[in-house]
């Protein structure tokens, strides 16, 4: 039976979330930027580094991957690695799990200015406009038929 739709997580664990989230893309940043200097070290090109040519370059890395962090756990699993620390997944609002679209909308508002802020004010815009809720694992699953 129904228990009817889900509830938001607390602000306290998305703010774990965002904080684990964070961490794990830049631990992850940092070894990819290892293995380019390393690349950049064998090939001679040491002074490609210096240039703002490669400061714009890392700019535009740096966003891509960090949408493809999010959209690539959350479309595959419905969790980012901080959400699985916490026990908690991407839904619906109706419980279910969301479409490829909305986890790309969803992947896409992280880039609006101050969103991060958003969740001071009530709902995330990033769960706001693209309908989905951040929940725990267990009340999903003692919500059948959702």
């Amino acid at each position: 039976m129904s228990q009817g739709p889900l509830q938001q997580t607390s602000k306290l664990k998305r703010f774990i979330n965002y904080i684990l989230d964070v961490i794990v893309y830049l631990v992850f940043c940092f070894v990819l930027g290892i293995i380019l200097g390393i690349v950049l070290a064998l090939s001679g090109n040491l002074d490609f580094i210096e240039s703002a040519e490669f400061e714009r370059w890392g700019n535009i890395i740096g966003i891509i991957v960090l949408f493809l962090y999010y959209f690539i756990f959350e479309v595959s699993f419905g969790a980012t690695p901080a959400k699985f620390i916490t026990g908690t997944r991407v839904y619906t609002r109706q419980g279910m799990k969301p479409s490829t679209k909305a986890i790309a909308l969803r992947s896409l508002i992280r880039f609006v200015p101050f969103e991060p802020f958003s969740f001071l004010f009530g709902e995330g815009w990033h769960d706001k406009w693209s309908k989905t809720i951040v929940s725990e694992l267990k009340q999903a699953e003692a919500s059948p038929g959702q």
